[in-house]
């Protein structure tokens, strides 16, 4: 069973050190005498437990870390050690979250920026990658990539691809890509393509394509060159 008492001595003794704090200096704060102090550091007395969150404030830690139990919030996030890039933006220590309109306003406000490639993102904000994304991505937010995004993406705003999309997409914003779209597409915005499309879409606005568009079933307006569609739920304009 673990000596509670021999923990705490040694953790007061540790931080107070760290600090740089003499047991005298130590002693101010909680407006003990240094003997206190020393009593404590020797397992000869506790501290009061008043004088818990005064030692704790005054370390920099949590009255958990002064018993050496390490801190638990119901509101952190665990993930395994892979190679997936997050973004989270917190506020004190609660994670905002877009579920909830007064976090939303706030996650609006940040933009999670990746200077090159990215494997894998989960982001809690909007996100800008100046490179490719290989795994697919998932955002509360805008997702701009200037290269190629794989893998699909998961978006709460506008979805944005300066090359190839593929691996299906569902936005609540407009969707874009600077060449083809591969794999389904659901948005309840507008899709704007200049390359082909090619899989089953579901848009509440325009689907504009520069390029043509093979699918099975198509729920929108379509504007392109060439199409080829099983279900077409919309008007049909063919370039010419």
């Amino acid at each position: 069973m673990e000596n509670i008492n021999a923990i705490l001595a040694s953790n007061i003794a540790s931080f107070r050190k760290q600090k740089a704090l003499t047991q005298e200096k130590l002693a101010v704060l909680p407006g003990v005498s240094y003997q206190a102090v020393s009593k404590w550091e020797n397992e000869k007395s506790l501290p009061d437990i008043t004088i818990l969150p005064i030692l704790a404030d005054t370390f920099d830690c949590t009255i958990d870390e002064l018993f050496s139990r390490k801190y638990t919030n119901s509101n952190c996030i665990t993930w395994d050690d892979d190679d997936k890039i997050r973004g989270v933006v917190y506020k004190g220590r609660h994670i905002l979250e877009a579920s909830n309109p007064n976090d939303l306003a706030l996650l609006q406000k940040f933009t999670f920026e990746v200077d090159g490639d990215a494997k894998s993102i989960e982001c809690q904000c909007n996100v800008t990658v100046s490179g490719s994304v290989s795994c697919g991505v998932n955002a509360n937010g805008e997702v701009t990539a200037c290269g190629h995004i794989s893998g699909g993406v998961n978006s709460c705003g506008d979805v944005t691809a300066g090359f190839n999309l593929s691996g299906g997409v569902n936005a609540n914003g407009d969707v874009c890509a600077g060449k083809d779209i591969i794999g389904e597409i659901n948005t309840t915005r507008g899709i704007t393509v200049k390359g082909n499309v090619s899989g089953n879409i579901e848009c509440d606005g325009k689907i504009q394509v520069e390029g043509n568009v093979d699918a099975g079933k198509i729920t929108g307006n379509v504007i392109c060159n060439e199409l080829k569609c099983e279900r077409v739920e919309g008007s049909v304009t063919i370039n010419k």
